[in-house]
């Protein structure tokens, strides 16, 4: 299946020929068709970046397969195929010559609901200069209660998206960790904190801005308005996220590419 979106007919037609040449069924999605009526396949061959990653991601979940990117964004970490070089790399993957990652997701329970985030759970209100006061507890012990725009929880996956944005750490995909990180909290000793995946995370609003609404974010892409509860749980999801890389695949070359880590030109060239 190659999930299709705007400004990717040319990598789709490519891609297209690739699978047609390689005899691999397929078919490309039409969003008028329901996410859910697509069964059977093997893999999710996403056409973009991480964003559209993480939204095949939300709608194919249900698949249990491996998804692939071709990167049409300006860094993907999720989706990295090189667009300009399909005609080599893409039937690699294809006959097996790759590398199989799965990567944890998280569960956020508010309000009786269940939502399920790849990259990260976010608390914030309508606008980002108004301060809210809330208290983070973990395996029910205390550990702090903070004036400040918002927090982040981010899986090792996420920890390369907002939460980097915001100052936080970059988790290498082999740690199980959580990132929790306030965004511009009022206390000038405030860092991120690293905790283990598998902790119980409960985030409890103190007190909001009483004209403004505040939401959960989840991935950047679905609110939740915080009602009359005030509290809400988060805790490693039993869902995974497979990804398809290339054989050479390195994550902290993908890091220094796409941040542009400091190197020299004398170290670039021995590499």
């Amino acid at each position: 299946m190659v999930f299709d979106k705007n400004k990717s007919n040319k990598a789709l037609q490519e891609v297209q020929q690739i699978l047609a040449d390689n005899a691999c069924e397929h078919e490309v999605f039409l969003e008028e068709k329901e996410a859910s009526g697509y069964k059977g396949y093997d893999l999710v061959l996403v056409i973009g970046g991480d964003g559209s990653m993480l939204s095949a991601a939300k709608l194919f979940s249900h698949l249990n397969c491996p998804f692939l990117g071709v990167n049409l964004g300006k860094v993907g970490f999720m989706a990295d195929l090189d667009s300009e070089n399909l005609t080599n790399e893409l039937p690699e993957v294809l006959s097996g010559k790759n590398l199989l990652e799965e990567k944890e997701t998280l569960s956020c329970i508010y309000n009786g609901e269940e939502y399920t985030a790849f990259n990260e759970i976010v608390l914030h209100t309508q606008k980002s200069y108004k301060l809210m006061h809330f208290e983070l507890k973990i395996e029910d012990n205390l550990i702090y209660r903070k004036r400040a725009d918002g927090l982040i929880i981010s899986t090792s996956n996420g920890s390369t998206a907002y939460s980097l944005s915001a100052g936080g750490p970059i988790l290498s995909p082999e740690v199980k960790g959580l990132v929790i990180t306030s965004l511009n909290p009022l206390s000038l000793s405030a860092r991120p904190l690293i905790v283990p995946s598998d902790s119980k995370i409960e985030v409890n609003l103190i007190k909001t801005p009483s004209d403004l609404n505040s939401f959960i974010i989840i991935d950047g892409n679905q609110e939740v308005k915080i009602e009359d509860k005030k509290d809400f749980k988060v805790t490693k999801s039993e869902k995974s996220f497979k990804l398809l890389h290339p054989v050479g695949h390195d994550f902290f070359k993908t890091c220094r590419d796409k941040l542009h880590w400091s190197l020299s030109k004398d170290e670039n060239s021995s590499n």
